[in-house]
């Protein structure tokens, strides 16, 4: 409780706020929390053509269902270099570009204050993004008050938040140096909405060489998995594999692992 009044303090230090809204758990957590106790705030997405099918969908539900004023800005990902060649700095510059859209289009709304869903449990070694977040000086709320992932957890229950599978976005599914078209995130795209469909939990489809899908899901509907092969190759994958192990963290190079 102690954290949650120490949350509760410091957006209030922050507003009028806008909250980065991803579609995610942690984003919609802190979004509701802030209607929830009358904090002054609004939502901002950015569509870059990296996003996940279903993230902004269910940004757009949830500042719906709360009452909360909910702005997309178009952001074409793929206009910058780093992220089109999927350079080893890729994911720094495409957190940067996003949050500086935030930023921009919360000077325009009125808004003190920037705030995300980073929380103590995320760690900027894998989370290269996390710099820029610095830099900008958007805030932290969650992290702040050293709330991690369970006591987030727990608030989504209480506030009635959807807790959703960990996302991020597409690129992560391409290996650095190998680069980002659109051809090869619409496959994946399509493949991942294809098995969530059917097989529960974290499903990643790694597009490896622009044409061979490496899937990752749990192991324990590896059967399902196999009967589904069939159905992802006639997407446009040349061959379909399935990943030993299911899902592994660190995006798409930790196949080579």
């Amino acid at each position: 409780m102690t954290r949650v009044r120490g949350l509760d303090t410091l957006l209030k230090s922050y507003e009028p706020v806008a909250v980065a809204l991803s579609g995610g758990t942690d984003s919609s957590v802190l979004l509701a929390f802030a209607r929830h106790h009358g904090i002054q705030a609004i939502a901002i997405s950015v569509d870059t053509g990296l996003t996940p099918p279903g993230e902004l969908a269910a940004a757009r539900r949830l500042s719906e269902h709360l009452g909360i004023a909910h702005v997309v800005v178009p952001l074409d990902m793929l206009e910058i270099p780093a992220v089109r060649e999927n350079r080893p700095e890729r994911c720094y510059v495409c957190k940067r570009a996003l949050m500086e859209a935030v930023v921009t289009e919360a000077r325009r709304q009125g808004c003190r204050t920037v705030v995300d869903g980073t929380h103590a449990d995320d760690r900027a070694d894998t989370r290269p993004g996390m710099r820029a977040l610095s830099e900008l000086g958007i805030r932290s709320p969650f992290a702040e008050c050293g709330m991690g992932k369970a006591e987030i957890e727990a608030l989504a229950e209480e506030l009635g938040v959807p807790i959703r599978p960990p996302s991020a976005c597409l690129a992560t599914r391409i290996p650095t140096g190998e680069p980002v078209t659109r051809e090869c995130l619409a496959l994946v795209a399509a493949a991942e909405s294809l098995l969530a469909r059917e097989i529960p939990g974290t499903i990643r489809v790694r597009c490896i060489g622009g044409a061979r899908a490496l899937v990752e899901a749990d192991p324990a509907h590896r059967r399902r998995l196999e009967e589904l092969l069939g159905a992802v190759k006639e997407l446009g994958f040349e061959d379909v594999a399935i990943a030993s192990g299911g899902y592994r963290e660190g995006g798409a190079d930790s196949w080579k692992r």
